[in-house]
């Protein structure tokens, strides 16, 4: 385990499972939950080369389809990481900016090389990740993401979402995308939203609000469980390897690397500091 902390604010990154956080501190009091051992149920991880639901859990690609390896519930979920060894690149271990890059290039069921590289970077009131997705070869599709279990509940304080303009991609009854739609519904979702400019807010009142500014358009918002929401920035949609309708894969030129880079800001909402 790795720990970063910059005053009040500590983070415990696991190289060993995917490069995620599985402990993300503020004064003392725990942000994220487990809601089980699965690899896809507990911490902030880094998704990638895809994230979500993948249709017929399979990339088309270099002279034909390729089957992607069930990980969750009948899916190739979340990408090659989840549980997957990264190895420490560098270290960054300064009093107002503590930093960790991990990176691997084992990615044995996905059919092109591919070099992930996730940063961890931690200064006062701020938290960026950085997913860099880097191939040798050209026209690899590439969706990135991050998945955080955050608690609904902290100190009796119940947490709240908020997305920027958004708009549903509605699900059919697969579970995968069918259309965009102008009306978000109720929830409770378990659902991806095309947000243009990137922004949302996760917060819990008079206490404490993350607003998170990303370089994609797409979040998913999980809050179907009392426990826990999960608000994802990503990229590309669910089922993002393929074009669809309402978005355009991104796809790699060989030896270029592409980043994808999101901001947590964090907010004291105590009464009299914000």
């Amino acid at each position: 385990m790795i720990d970063i902390a910059v005053h009040d604010v500590g983070l415990t990154i696991d190289p060993e499972h995917g490069a995620r956080a599985v402990s993300w501190r503020i004064g003392g009091h725990e942000l994220l939950h487990r809601q089980g051992d699965d690899p896809v149920e507990y911490g902030m991880y880094p998704m990638a080369p895809w994230a979500g639901r993948v249709r017929g859990n399979e990339v088309t690609g270099l002279g034909g389809p390729h089957p992607l390896p069930e990980t969750y519930g009948g899916w190739a979920l979340h990408g090659t990481l989840l549980s997957r060894p990264l190895d420490v690149v560098s270290r960054v271990d300064e009093s107002q900016r503590q930093q960790v890059v991990l990176a691997t290039s084992h990615h044995p069921e996905w059919p092109w090389p591919l070099t992930v590289r996730v940063s961890w970077t931690l200064e006062v009131g701020r938290l960026t990740t950085e997913i860099e997705v880097e191939s040798s070869e050209d026209g690899a599709p590439c969706v990135v993401g991050w998945h955080p279990w955050f608690r609904r509940e902290i100190e009796g304080h119940v947490g709240q979402w908020w997305l920027d303009e958004p708009r549903l991609l509605r699900r059919g009854d697969d579970a995968l995308p069918v259309e965009l739609a102008d009306d978000a519904g109720a929830g409770p979702f378990d659902d991806a939203f095309w947000v243009p400019s990137g922004r949302a807010t996760i917060r819990w009142p008079r206490w404490l609000a993350i607003d998170v500014a990303t370089d994609g358009s797409w979040f998913v918002v999980y809050d179907e469980r009392p426990e826990a929401i999960c608000l994802e920035p990503q990229s590309g949609p669910p089922d993002g390897l393929a074009d669809r309708p309402w978005h355009t894969v991104d796809r790699l030129a060989a030896d270029l690397p592409r980043s994808w880079r999101t901001t947590w800001t964090m907010r004291d909402l105590r009464e009299g500091r914000g």
